[in-house]
């Protein structure tokens, strides 16, 4: 039977399941694609597998590694298994040099180092270390310590993390983000015994700024906390610490950065507009000092600082074209220093007349040890500028190493990344360096250079080494309106209001989270700000694992299968049978609100579908806990004692362990979890049976004889055989390019395949691929056709409209088959309609293989034609050269030679086009 289905199938569809055919209809059919044996590996080949797969398992999880080689020794002592003892053996036999090689990145590079990388790693280097000098002087001045420490910064740590980063491209110094967290954070830390000039009558004076008046206290802060951070980077790299980041969501972090680099903006104004203005970390105090004080804006240094901010971003424009031009951006910074700080000192009525504020004297000399500068009983003062150094630093840093590490195809170990940076930071306090990490404009810099490893780091390190011991005093004239300009240029770039349309147009709720984190910074000030980011992200976790989805299924008509009802628009409700998927792990925190969801939608669907059953998906729970458990057994007895059961379907073997200890298992029935929706949704249909003949027998057991054989039967067979019905469904999510049409019949139905002809051609519809299957092996048994279906009308799935009409067609056509009318009047029961659409399509098939026997008699003469005209080209020119030879004879010949000639010339002639006309040579006049 299905053998002839598919045969009626592939002759009476004809064209229709054929795909478009370039070749003749007499070509030879296509030979079978070769057949490919799918295999596994062997038995031993998959124990290892296994075994390295559960390695990784246990590594991911730190707090369960050290218990899971305690089992893991358990179970090679009891089984002897060779592959778990290898393994073993080679995580104890790790060699030295290879754990080196691991901390130390660059160890395993250098061998592979030829001249070609040497050079493209001198060159981003020493381009690299040429803008990290104008830009760290800007950056400590932002965080409040002298030019000279932005210098130390941008030296030993950079050194350090070539050594032990994994990222090649990575450009770590300081960084404007890390010196505004410093600022904020720092102001107002010293005690009154640290600090007197900043306290008056025993209170801390908010108009006196710390780092001004005292200096050296504040720069052996700021130092201790770079040993912090270095010290809480290291701990968390041993922790397994560094997931934490991920608890930042984007729009938070992107707003968090863009309040942030505003705040950076406006504390640079006051060198550009030439007065004093009184720093706040909050944004609205800076505007509104700055309008207070607009009148004494020196215009002098307003017109330069301008000029230069407006030279720095026609650079960057320029660089953006790239070729030769994207040199011209990493340079500007260091063209814009050379060139005001030869204007300032060449014409002195800038300095004396304007009072153009340059830098000064800068010290020179290798970086002085600070380590006996470290007060321990400070730490905790510094604890939480250190902590959110270390969160924002680390976040920075990561997020441009795996970009860099994509872009050239290499990884890169997050908790490498933040154990280089923890040395980096701890090291570089050693050394009076205050906290860094990786640079969003340098890194791109390097990369854009042609950097390739860790290399280009030192040379840049060793750049600015030359510099701290020889060029500093080419700095005193550096005017401060310069060093404005270049962190205003550089921070501009972070306000990200594109990124704010952006997510307006994706997800509002996403946007209303940007808006908070960036109005929080510039109200409430960065430290603050950054604690209302990492609030936010915080909650937006919390809030999405409390209340997961409860998703709602049903199934696609004609089909098995159960589908999200949001996703599939043509879909069916079970009756009596309410269908959900929970979304997430159970635990204390969601399980009750999934009971309240499920008592919910049990009420709202109880005068349209009254649920008698409840089947509950568990595929994306992967665990549950104790409170879990107890809300589960809490779920089935309240359900239970409402006359409603509840089935589990695909319930993971974990959750199964965890439910069959807990004895849950035992509590809920082992009959009722099933491997799949559709077995636990029969399985509900058939029990619902059973009740009602188990109803029906109570009801009607009066003693009768009659009635007493019906009972016995009934309890000989209590189950019911579920089927399904005739019915037609509709999917356009299944297939990319094709609605997917299925059709299950109860049984088959002779002739029926050409009703369904009829209705694909009456509605313009072309069939890609049909499949008929027999659900059984029986006369009897169920049919089930699938189609994928594109419509001609406008070459893509069906539209709503075409859904519907085409289910009505479909639908009489399978009554009017299985009532035996054929969709014709009584008396044309013998099938002559069905045989007319079968001449029909027979006729427009020959009719088909008449016009393309025609086409390719026409493109056959056309290329008869084409050669033909390619000998007539070449004839002409015969004939050319003949009269060109007689006309020269003609001219050296006597007179009655040349008439002669020229009637044999011209009888040549009319030959010529004589044979031309007939073998069809045309000549355009």
């Amino acid at each position: 039977m299905a053998a002839g289905m598919h045969a009626a199938a592939s002759g009476q569809l004809g064209t229709l399941f054929a795909p478009p055919s370039t070749e003749g209809p007499c070509t030879e059919p296509q030979s079978a694609p070769p057949s490919v044996e799918i295999v596994v590996l062997s038995e031993e080949q998959s124990q290892e597998a296994k075994a390295v797969l559960q390695e990784r398992s246990r590594a991911s999880r730190p707090s369960m590694a050290k218990y899971g080689e305690m089992l893991q020794c358990a179970e090679n002592t009891a089984d002897g298994s060779k592959v778990n003892r290898r393994l073993q053996l080679e995580r104890q036999s790790g060699s030295l040099g290879k754990r080196i090689v691991d901390n130390m990145p660059i160890l395993g590079l250098i061998p592979t180092m030829s001249w070609k990388t040497m050079r493209a790693d001198l060159i981003a280097g020493l381009t690299v270390g040429v803008m990290v000098i104008p830009q760290s002087m800007s950056y400590a001045s932002i965080a409040g310590l002298p030019y000279i420490y932005g210098m130390y910064a941008a030296c030993v740590p950079t050194f350090v993390y070539a050594f032990l980063g994994q990222s090649r491209q990575l450009a770590v110094g300081p960084v404007a983000m890390v010196s505004l967290l410093i600022e904020a954070g720092l102001t107002g830390m010293l005690s009154e015994e640290e600090c007197p000039a900043s306290y008056k009558n025993g209170k801390l004076d908010s108009s006196v700024h710390q780092y001004e008046e005292c200096p050296e206290q504040y720069v052996r802060l700021a130092i201790l906390t770079a040993a912090v951070v270095g010290v809480l980077q290291i701990v968390g790299r041993l922790l397994k610490m560094g997931f934490l980041v991920s608890f930042l969501g984007h729009p938070v972090t992107s707003g968090f950065t863009s309040g942030a680099a505003i705040i950076i903006g406006t504390s640079q104004l006051k060198y550009i507009l030439g007065f004093s203005i009184a720093k706040s970390e909050f944004f609205y105090i800076t505007v509104w000092n700055i309008i207070k004080d607009i009148h004494q804006t020196k215009w002098m240094t307003v017109l330069l600082g301008l000029s230069w901010l407006a030279f720095l971003m026609t650079l960057k424009r320029l660089a953006r074209r790239g070729g030769k031009l994207a040199m011209i951006s990493p340079l500007g910074p260091l063209i814009s220093c050379v060139a005001g700080s030869l204007l300032v000192f060449a014409c002195a009525p800038l300095r004396d007349d304007f009072h153009v504020k340059y830098v000064g004297e800068i010290p020179s000399g290798l970086f002085p040890m600070s380590v006996h500068h470290w007060d321990l009983g400070s730490v905790f003062k510094v604890m939480p500028t250190a902590l959110s150094v270390c969160l924002i630093g680390y976040m920075e840093s990561i997020a441009i190493g795996k970009n860099l590490a994509a872009k050239h195809g290499h990884e890169i170990e997050a908790g490498q990344e933040l154990f280089a940076l923890g040395v980096s930071n701890l090291v570089g306090a050693m050394f009076s360096c205050y906290p860094v990490t990786g640079s969003f404009s340098r890194s791109a810099v390097a990369n854009a250079t042609g950097g390739l490893t860790q290399v280009a780091g030192i040379i840049t390190s060793i750049v600015m080494l030359c510099t701290l011991m020889f060029l500093t005093p080419l700095f005193k004239f550096l005017p401060h309106f310069v060093l404005a300009a270049i962190v205003i240029s550089s921070v501009i770039p972070l306000v990200a209001y594109s990124e704010a349309m952006k997510l307006w147009r994706i997800k509002k709720a996403d946007f209303l989270l940007w808006i908070v984190a960036c109005l929080g910074t510039l109200i409430l000030g960065v430290l603050r700000g950054i604690g209302l980011a990492v609030v936010l992200s915080l909650m937006i976790v919390i809030y999405e694992s409390v209340r997961p989805q409860i998703t709602i299924l049903w199934r696609i008509p004609g089909t098995t299968i159960y589908r999200n009802m949001k996703q599939e628009s043509s879909g069916g409700f079970i009756p009596n049978v309410f269908i959900a998927r929970i979304g997430s792990s159970m635990y204390f925190a969601n399980a009750s609100f999934i009971k309240d969801m499920l008592l919910a939608y049990v009420e709202d669907l109880q005068e349209i579908n009254a649920t008698e059953y409840i089947v509950l998906e568990m595929t994306p729970v992967v665990s549950v806990d104790s409170t879990a458990i107890h809300v589960i057994q809490d779920i089935v007895h309240d359900f239970r004692s409402r006359g409603i059961q509840i089935a589990f379907a695909m319930v993971g073997n974990r959750v199964e362990k965890v439910l069959r200890k807990a004895k849950v298992s035992e509590f809920i029935g082992e009959q009722w979890f099933f491997p799949t929706v559709n077995q636990a949704v029969v399985a509900c249909l058939q029990h619902q049976q059973d009740k009602k003949l188990k109803l029906k027998r109570e009801v009607t057991n009066v003693g009768s004889e009659h009635n007493s054989e019906d009972l016995s039967m009934a309890e000989e067979n209590p189950n019911v055989q579920m089927v399904l019905g005739n019915e037609v469904g509709f999917s356009n999510d299944l297939h990319h390019a094709c609605t997917t049409l299925f059709i299950n019949l109860v049984k088959d139905l002779p002739m029926i395949v050409s009703g369904f002809t009829a209705c694909f051609e009456k509605n313009h519809l072309m069939v890609r691929r049909a499949q008929i299957e027999v659900l059984g092996e029986g006369e009897d048994d169920p049919v089930r056709h699938t189609y994928l279906l594109r419509s001609s009308r406008h070459a893509g799935k069906l539209l709503d409209w075409e859904l519907a009409s085409l289910r009505e067609e479909l639908q009489e056509v399978i009554r009017s088959h299985r009532d035996g009318q054929v969709g014709v009047p009584a008396q044309s029961m013998d099938g002559s309609r069905v045989r007319a659409l079968e001449a029909a399509l027979a006729r427009e098939q020959e009719h088909n293989l008449r016009i393309q026997e025609r086409l390719e008699a026409q493109n056959a003469r056309m290329s008869s034609i084409r050669d033909q005209d390619g000998n007539c080209r070449a004839f002409l020119e015969g004939e050319q050269r003949d009269n060109d030879l007689a006309q020269a004879s003609t001219e050296a010949g006597p007179r009655r030679g040349t008439q002669t000639d020229g009637v044999g010339n011209g009888t040549a002639t009319v030959d010529a086009l004589q044979q031309m006309t007939e073998n069809h040579c045309f000549v355009s006049v």
